[in-house]
């Protein structure tokens, strides 16, 4: 078989029926529950963690489809959490409470499993992201599964569970510093208007 022809049923997959191509805007709002850390040093004995509560997030992201299986968006994501601090430091114990808030612009590639005339598609996401924290930027990976419901012809509800990775300055400003990134857990409930 010629290697060029999965090349070009690909190609004709992704961006056939043009003439069927639709923007789209979303609107969404949740929860948001983070990831929590924790250290322990034995040399001098010292130790630390934080213990994030689930707090409200939202998202509002401008899309296109390019056909009926695969579209593009791109978001802005907000969430606010409270977060508990626990250090202990030989024998002196502290605890504090932070309110932790993170942005993120994300750009997503959105596989549908069901053509657009269907009441209910599932989906599939992932996509690079800008992630904003305590006033530093890092690079994240978000992926999401989700459903966008129809009721009606242009407009829908779609419910989305997201996980976001990044790196975590806050754990990395514990003493002693905790390692490993932050994970972003956000289920959201909105509307899809598609033009």
């Amino acid at each position: 078989m010629d290697p060029k022809i999965p090349f070009v049923i690909a190609t004709l997959f992704l961006f056939c029926s043009t003439a069927r191509a639709q923007v789209f805007v979303a609107g969404l709002a949740g929860t948001a529950a983070l990831s929590g850390k924790s250290a322990i040093r034995a040399t001098p004995p010292a130790a630390a963690n934080y213990d994030p509560r689930v707090g409200p997030a939202a998202n509002f992201a401008v899309g296109y489809h390019f056909n009926d299986w695969v579209s593009a968006q791109a978001g802005y994501i907000w969430n606010r959490n409270l977060l508990t601090t626990t250090q202990l430091a030989g024998t002196a114990l502290s605890t504090s409470q932070d309110t932790l808030t993170q942005s993120a612009f994300a750009f997503d590639t959105m596989l549908y499993f069901r053509p657009r005339e269907s009441h209910l598609r599932p989906y599939l996401s992932v996509g690079p992201a800008v992630v904003s924290l305590l006033d530093e930027h890092h690079a994240g990976l978000r992926v999401a599964v989700g459903i966008d419901i129809s009721p009606r012809k242009g407009w829908a509800l779609r419910y989305s569970f997201s996980e976001m990775m990044s790196a975590n300055p806050f754990a990395a400003r514990l003493s002693p510093p905790a390692s490993g990134g932050l994970m972003n857990f956000q289920n959201l409930f909105g509307v899809v208007k598609s033009f």
